[in-house]
């Protein structure tokens, strides 16, 4: 198995690393959708892959205004 990882390190990293680098493309490009939809599911799929984590990002729920 590890002689596997090894012989085949330079394919894994250049795969791995192209996964990530479309997904942050896609992430980039496109408007945060509602996370209560199909799409939403599949975007924050989209947005693990691309490494965008935390509060990087907007949620795509508006923000409530408080009224004074």
């Amino acid at each position: 198995m590890i002689e596997l990882l090894t012989n085949n390190s330079d394919v894994i990293i250049s795969t791995v690393t192209g996964i990530i680098t479309v997904a942050s493309l896609i992430i980039a490009g496109t408007k945060t959708p509602d996370p209560d939809t199909l799409l939403g599911k599949l975007y924050k799929v989209v947005e693990f892959l691309s490494l965008t984590i935390g509060k990087a990002k907007e949620t795509g729920k508006p923000e409530e205004v408080k009224a004074e």
